[in-house]
């Protein structure tokens, strides 16, 4: 008996060993599969997982090395036309405006997260990544109120960054920023976290900015600002031209409810009540009676909103909104614009003395100014109708005449190719400064003699296909090779 029960037992030991071994064997096959198909996500999640258990801090340079490979230059375009270009239909004359920012990518989608600012009125966007790529960027939504704006690119293989909890931060916490200053890409500054909850414009009621003293100047709008897990727990915004060591970011968990709602809608919806909120000083509590009670004091409610439709009325005192309790007007603003337009939400005062609960069926909050503003944009500077970023003529005294518009004739040297007779001032050929006038005598190191060879050898590029051509001035020798990509001017 005592036999079969060992039997027994190391029957169930062998079992056991078996499936802890087959549970083992299983999991690393998925990591290494994981490892190989996924590299990005599997480091992420290794890493993430290492310092979310262990809670220690890594050192710069292993977060900067990391971090990098999801930093990006955002470089936003501008057509300004002249006043001769607004009675010329045929060959507008414009300046381009050209600006650089900062953005950070979140998803291996191809969602970056930059500046509102950054990307303002912007005619083209272009996206470059840490490893020289360089991706035609939409904008998907933005919103004003916050700075925040959210742009797609197509490309695979990217690095992402993940957002910390900004609420965890702590005054005096080391921070670490990235971005590219006067066009310096990927310049790494480090401080600490110099207060929370910093207001800096005085028109957003709601806003929440964190204060550190990381080195940002322009350029490194947009940028992460990296708690020292490598977590993105701000969005580098705003600098004091006037003061050094004075910056300014998002915080993380603002930026995460902004993006989501950019995301899905392409705008951001807040709830809206319809008062004025007064923070409850010395002088008010003494002149009410009203106490140390905690709250707000309504100064003035507008009519035909829902606060008076509530039936909040100015002296009352608001203790709590949707059960989150009010401190001063900042909470306030806070708690009603993190709310959800058109919602019934509970909300507590006292008035008298009395306690009372109404409720409120909140309104969306109007936009701003900036949000109304309208963009006219000139149809004849964005030249969509270009394909490859420019349009070409068959070569004669006349079309180099037209496209010079010098009005002379020019000393050509050439008997062959195709003359460029128009440039979309917003793609790359104007980046690399052509003009008008100048002859295309080579595509991808195929001679062209006429209209005919050009048109055959461009006929099926695709968006994103390198384009090499030999370009000469009608009036050298000399010829040169350039090379753009098509369709990023568009």
């Amino acid at each position: 008996m005592a036999l079969l029960r060992k039997t027994g037992s190391m029957k169930r030991g062998t079992l056991f060993a078996f499936l802890c071994a087959f549970t083992v064997g299983t999991l690393a096959i998925v990591l290494v599969v994981a490892a190989f198909t996924r590299p990005q996500s599997f480091r992420q999640l290794f890493f993430a997982s290492s310092f979310n258990l262990s809670g220690e801090n890594r050192p710069n340079a292993e977060i900067v090395s990391e971090a990098n490979h999801a930093v990006v230059t955002v470089v936003a375009m501008r057509a300004v036309a002249s006043e001769a270009s607004r009675t010329n239909e045929t060959i507008p004359d414009s300046s381009i405006q050209r600006g650089t920012g900062t953005g950070f990518i979140i998803d291996e989608a191809g969602l970056v997260v930059t500046n509102e600012h950054v990307i303002r009125n912007a005619d083209r966007i272009r996206v470059r990544l840490a490893d020289g790529r360089e991706r035609k960027a939409t904008v998907l939504g933005t919103d004003t109120a916050t700075d925040i704006a959210l742009l797609k690119i197509e490309a695979e293989d990217l690095s992402v960054l993940a957002f910390g909890d900004s609420d965890h931060v702590r005054v005096g916490d080391s921070v670490i920023a990235i971005g590219n200053p006067l066009e310096y890409e990927h310049s790494v500054t480090a401080g600490i976290v110099s207060a929370k909850g910093r207001k800096v414009y005085g028109d957003q009621p709601f806003e929440d900015f964190i204060q550190t003293d990381a080195a940002i100047n322009r350029g490194n709008s947009g940028g992460p600002l990296l708690n020292k897990a490598g977590q993105v727990i701000g969005v580098n915004t705003v600098i004091r031209v006037d003061s050094r060591g004075i910056s300014f970011a998002v915080p993380s968990n603002v930026v995460r409810r902004v993006v989501e709602q950019l995301r899905e809608t392409g705008s951001v919806a807040r709830g809206y009540l319809g008062l004025i909120p007064e923070t409850l000083t010395q002088e008010f509590r003494e002149g009410l009676g009203v106490g140390n009670v905690d709250g707000v004091l309504v100064a003035f409610v507008s009519p035909d909103n829902p606060a008076s439709r509530a039936g909040i009325q100015p002296y009352d005192v608001l203790t709590h909104f949707d059960q989150i309790p009010l401190h001063d007007a900042d909470d306030f603003y806070a708690a009603v614009a993190n709310a959800q337009p058109y919602q019934d939400v509970p909300i507590q005062l006292l008035r008298a003395g009395q306690k009372l609960t109404v409720y409120a069926k909140l309104d969306r909050r109007p936009l701003d100014e900036r949000q109304l503003e309208t963009r006219s944009v000139n149809q004849a500077i964005q030249k969509t109708n270009l394909p490859l970023g420019f349009a070409v003529k068959e070569l004669s005294p006349e079309s180099l005449r037209s496209a010079s518009r010098t009005g002379k004739d020019e000393e050509v040297h050439i008997k062959t190719g195709v003359v460029i007779s128009d440039i979309d001032p917003l793609g790359p050929a104007a980046e690399m400064r052509w003009l008008p006038g100048h002859v295309i005598i080579e595509v991808n190191r195929q001679p062209v003699r006429n209209m005919q060879d050009f048109q055959q050898l461009t006929a099926n590029l695709r968006d994103g296909t390198a384009l090499v051509l030999r370009v000469v001035q009608p009036n050298q020798k000399e010829s040169r090779l350039v090379a753009l990509r098509v369709g990023e001017g568009r």
